[in-house]
């Protein structure tokens, strides 16, 4: 289980109010995050990663409450699917307790940048103690993405992503990634359709 440091979660959350970028570590490997509506945090994010816009980003999120407000308030009777274990038939899954991020319909809140040309917005409930801790004190989801730039390697330690991104990014939070050998299964709430394995 990896060790909250209140302060350094303190100093994150108040960087990424000043649009700020920071890495942590997630379930797998190390993201970058920042606040959702950042604009200029976001598209920072997007310049270190080399990655298109308009591929979109995932949310990670501590409590369902605050997921509900990025979701469709049509489609807010899928937020079940954070409550349930997917398929009921798991024999064929390696991992079932792997991490799964959710696909949802977009509300209107959310930024052309988090969601790029998708209609739906990825968002998972994260149960690394980091990133809840993150999510609390800021009282919002995150934005998520593997820190690593487009092509190379996800890294896994803190020392790995300060020598390779300190420099482009506002702090790296310490700590160590969950247990999954992989990153989170991509599930579409409203088909059950698995994007990623």
């Amino acid at each position: 289980m990896a060790y909250v440091n209140d302060f350094q979660i303190k100093r994150a959350v108040n960087l990424m109010e000043q649009d700020g970028v920071i890495a942590y570590p997630t379930e797998a490997v190390f993201g970058l995050g920042c606040l959702p509506f950042s604009t200029d945090a976001i598209e920072r994010i997007l310049q270190i990663k080399n990655r298109p816009w308009h591929k979109g980003l995932i949310l990670v999120a501590s409590d369902i409450t605050q997921i509900e407000p990025f979701v469709d308030e049509n489609y807010h009777d899928l937020l079940a699917c954070f409550e349930e274990v997917p398929f009921s038939d798991e024999s064929h899954l390696s991992d079932p307790d792997q991490p799964v991020t959710w696909l949802l319909p977009k509300s209107d809140i959310v930024l052309p940048l988090v969601c790029g040309d998708h209609e739906k917005i990825a968002i998972r409930l994260c149960k690394h103690p980091i990133v809840q801790a993150l999510c609390d004190e800021a009282q919002s989801v995150i934005v998520s993405t593997s820190a690593n730039r487009a092509g190379y390697p996800e890294m896994k330690r803190t020392e790995e992503v300060r020598n390779k991104m300190s420099q482009q990014l506002d702090m790296v939070v310490s700590g160590a990634v969950g247990g999954y050998d992989r990153p989170s299964k991509i599930i579409d709430a409203q088909t059950q359709q698995v994007l990623r394995a």
